[in-house]
């Protein structure tokens, strides 16, 4: 029985973020690229009002550009062609739900600057906007939303779907923990004591929201691809 090859390409430049989706995903894929892999991808303007849409941006942008690839690029040597991109945030029920969708730019929109902020700084901004607020109301959570993109032959539409997850917990009054990354060190998911950073990936893997997320596109890339 032939095995089918399948080849996906993840709409990301952060290296935390593919090497955490990489060893999440599990599909048995045969090959994973990254933006890298296609020099000239110019960065999409994130400008929808929702993590879906800002996925869906993201995919579409990196499924427009590998279409300019050379028919011989490594990525088109297999029998089914994928682009997975996320958007992703925290959103904190104090602060009616910022930073939301502006989480990697947080601390740059305050400063007036173009692009995503240092965790560093995006983690000050956000202790300094619950300094005053009592630890029983620093209630958030962290979403996530997945877009797969099935490339298909011209002139069909690509295959799109969505997929959300979402992990409940608060905000601390200090960073702790070295693993993970964003806001990690601030953010202590319920039936836990200790923050998303201090737990380390094997939790972290089993509970997150871009874990949960990526349990559902794992299951569904499965599904297509099992005889």
């Amino acid at each position: 029985m032939k095995v089918m090859k399948v080849n996906l390409a993840v709409a990301t430049g952060n290296r935390h973020k593919l090497l955490e989706i990489a060893g999440l995903l599990e599909t048995g894929q045969s090959g994973l690229f990254s933006p890298k892999d296609f020099p000239g991808f110019p960065e999409p303007v994130e400008d929808a009002s929702t993590f879906a849409g800002n996925a869906l941006i993201k995919a579409r942008a990196l499924a427009t550009h590998i279409r300019t690839a050379s028919p011989d690029h490594p990525f088109f040597a297999a029998d089914s062609l994928w682009v997975l991109a996320d958007d992703s945030g925290l959103a904190v029920d104090a602060l009616d739900g910022a930073p939301g969708i502006h989480s990697a730019r947080y601390a740059s929109i305050e400063a007036g600057v173009e692009g995503n902020a240092p965790d560093a700084a995006n983690n000050a901004k956000l202790l300094k906007a619950l300094d005053a607020v009592p630890d029983d109301r620093r209630s958030a959570r962290f979403i996530c939303a997945m877009a797969l993109l099935r490339l298909t032959p011209d002139p069909l539409p690509d295959e799109e779907h969505v997929f959300e997850g979402s992990c409940e917990g608060r905000i601390t009054r200090s960073p702790s923990g070295s693993h993970g990354f964003g806001y990690d060190p601030l953010f202590v998911p319920d039936g836990h004591e200790q923050s998303m950073a201090a737990l380390g990936d094997g939790v972290k893997s089993l509970i997150s929201h871009r874990a949960r997320a990526l349990s559902q596109c794992r299951d569904f890339l499965n599904s297509c691809h099992t005889p």
